[in-house]
């Protein structure tokens, strides 16, 4: 998922495993944002949860 810094306009990429991992957090918890930190300047961006669930992981199919 592309993300851009509204501090220093650095772009890079959130992966779709770390995605993955943190969605159902930010789900169990109610979040509406996530906060991420920008890699160049480190200051916190904050992710709507809803423009994560777009770029997560498909779920797995279940075997029968």
């Amino acid at each position: 998922m592309p993300v851009r810094c509204s501090y220093c306009s650095h772009s890079f990429n959130l992966s779709r495993d770390y995605i993955g991992a943190v969605l159902p957090e930010a789900l169990a918890q109610k979040q509406k944002t996530h906060a991420v930190e920008c890699p160049n300047c480190r200051k916190h961006i904050k992710i709507p949860v809803a423009q994560m669930k777009r770029f997560a992981p498909a779920p797995a199919a279940t075997p029968e």
